[in-house]
């Protein structure tokens, strides 16, 4: 079971760095108006919001179940 967390804190990590990375492309990207970098820069924040969210919802339901494993020696 402890590995389910495991997988699921990697992937928060991993997807943070992939929203990170997104956001910072499109703060860079300079062939675009600044309305429009700024709609999209705002779009990125609440999908990265959005899978933070998720992401941390499942650690926290899976944890209890992990610690359950890991005490049971299963």
């Amino acid at each position: 079971m402890e590995w389910r967390l495991l997988t699921a804190l990697a992937v928060l990590i991993i997807g943070n760095g992939y929203w990170a990375l997104r956001y910072y492309q499109a703060t860079r990207q300079g062939n675009r108006s600044e309305q429009q970098r700024v709609a999209e820069m705002e779009s990125l924040q609440d999908h990265w919001l959005q899978f933070s969210t998720v992401a941390i919802i499942l650690i926290m339901l899976l944890a209890p179940l992990a610690r359950q494993a890991m005490l049971s020696g299963g």
